[in-house]
């Protein structure tokens, strides 16, 4: 028991870092709703910035050579307007990619900024960035504020040790023990940052779950689904798209026979078989009680009938028992549609009802399909 508990450890740890590591096993719409995280944190921190760079350049003045302030003074112009843009920017465009583009900004803009004033600055002036080396720890310790993966962050921060590195030669220490020290400053923020990432987004990814799907079956809820719908592009509902709609037979008697905890186990077994015979790119939710839907596309009537006649077929050959080791028979009844060109998915599933439907009239443990209302 305790090898097994740590191997659950091991394999749920194993889990949360690949969630983590990089967008590759997120859902379409964890991305949206991650998007709009971005841009809640993108407007915060570019007004922010916006609002601390022309008050620091009080700074200027007291940092810099008098020669360089005009060209330090064109380049906060440059970025305060860069900065309202993006803030601007992020109220309007509500896309995964251009979230991350504005993210990506309010840390290339300022970073620009700095190697900018890098090479206005005289060789022998190394004193005058008292009132900008802070600029690259600032960066980094924002890192942590915005739910990046871990890829994201590393990227942003590396580009940031680079310029760190740099800097130092501007008054040729580029390797002093002072700037290796300060690299290693830089380097620890950033693994702070990255940590802070970690969780961060583990927590989003586990709220967002809970949230979408149905924690008996670990599959979508009917919530999602319809989130899901929404956030498609009219090029991914373009048909052939099958939805298929799947009800256990007789699973009331099943609750009151042998009792809702072996419901439950019912439930997800056939969850478990769902996914098995799924498709990569199907969607698969927990539609309501004892019913599933399945969104398959692009797919032909034919593949999904082929498809829903596999699962049939595997729910009939399904071997579990109740409390007492008695067999529990288990068959399922399908109804399949094919959406339409130029109408809504919400109508297909409508027919898909109706077929399943007549599915239970015909006797069950069988399959309605068709294109025809």
């Amino acid at each position: 028991m305790k090898t097994s508990s740590l191997q659950d450890l091991k394999t749920l740890s194993i889990a949360s870092l690949q969630d983590t590591f990089s967008t590759r096993y997120h859902s379409k719409d964890f991305s949206f709703a991650r998007s709009e995280y971005l841009r809640v944190r993108i407007q915060i921190i570019a007004l922010l910035f916006a609002l601390l760079t022309p008050l620091w350049a009080v700074m200027d003045h007291l940092a810099l050579p008098e020669h360089t302030l005009n060209h330090v003074l064109l380049l906060r112009v440059v970025m305060f307007i860069g900065l309202v843009i993006i803030l601007l920017a992020s109220r309007f465009k509500r896309s995964n990619r251009s979230s991350l583009l504005l993210s990506t900004s309010i840390f290339v803009l300022p970073a620009l900024f700095y190697a900018a004033v890098l090479v206005y600055l005289p060789n022998d002036s190394h004193y005058s960035l008292v009132g900008y080396s802070f600029i690259p720890y600032l960066l980094t310790a924002t890192l942590g504020i915005f739910p990046f993966t871990l890829l994201e962050s590393f990227g942003i921060g590396l580009g940031l040790l680079l310029l760190q590195f740099c800097s130092g030669f501007v008054d040729g220490t580029a390797f002093s023990p002072r700037t290796l020290q300060d690299l290693w400053l830089l380097a620890a923020l950033l693994a702070i940052a990255m940590t802070t990432n970690h969780f961060q987004l583990g927590l989003l990814l586990r709220l967002y779950r809970q949230a979408t799907h149905d924690p008996l079956t670990g599959l979508l809820n009917r919530t999602a689904l319809t989130r899901h719908i929404e956030h498609q592009t009219p090029q991914e509902l373009v048909p052939p798209v099958a939805v298929m709609l799947l009800d256990l037979d007789f699973f009331k008697q099943i609750n009151d026979q042998h009792g809702h905890s072996v419901g439950d186990q019912v439930l997800k077994r056939f969850a478990l078989l769902l996914k098995k015979e799924a498709n990569q790119q199907d969607v698969i939710c927990r539609y309501g009680g004892e019913e599933f839907l399945l969104l398959s596309g692009p797919c032909s009537l034919e593949n999904a009938t082929a498809q829903a006649e596999r699962i049939r077929e595997a729910c009939h050959q399904l071997r579990l028992a109740n409390m007492e080791g008695d067999a529990v028979s288990l068959t399922v009844s399908i109804g399949i549609s094919m959406l339409r060109h130029g109408e809504h998915l919400n109508d297909a599933i409508q027919r898909a009802d109706q077929r399943l439907y007549q599915a239970k009239r015909a006797g069950r443990n069988c399959i309605m399909a068709g294109t025809a209302t």
